[in-house]
């Protein structure tokens, strides 16, 4: 028992540590992309995929944004789930690498 409480405690230890991680990446992320843009050409097609256990349903994503200096940046997103058609997106980028960018919710504030 006492071996299993310590695994089972290792194992949350372990979790809580990730999902830190990964909350503060995201959370730094979020504040170098401070400028934003419309996504241009906003296309969903919906598409059907097989994640290696169960079939997926989800969209396509196509579109296009252009930055501050004028460059265009057509972009596909595959087998998204999470898009909602009722939802307006913007795209948030960081001004000093252009390939680094989110598409985002039209009311998220970019570089928060």
């Amino acid at each position: 028992m006492k071996n299993y409480l310590t695994v089972l405690g290792l194992v949350g230890v372990i979790t809580a540590a990730i999902v830190i991680f990964v909350m503060r990446g995201e959370a730094a992320r979020s504040k170098r992309l401070t400028e934003e843009t419309q996504a241009v050409g906003f296309v969903a097609t919906p598409v059907e995929w097989w994640d290696g256990e169960e079939n997926q349903e989800g969209h396509t994503l196509t579109f296009a944004w252009v930055d501050a200096r004028g460059a265009v940046h057509p972009q596909t997103m595959k087998e998204i789930s999470w898009y909602d058609q009722s939802t307006t997106y913007k795209v948030c980028y960081n001004p000093q690498d252009a390939a680094d960018w989110k598409l985002y919710p039209a009311d998220h504030v970019c570089g928060s």
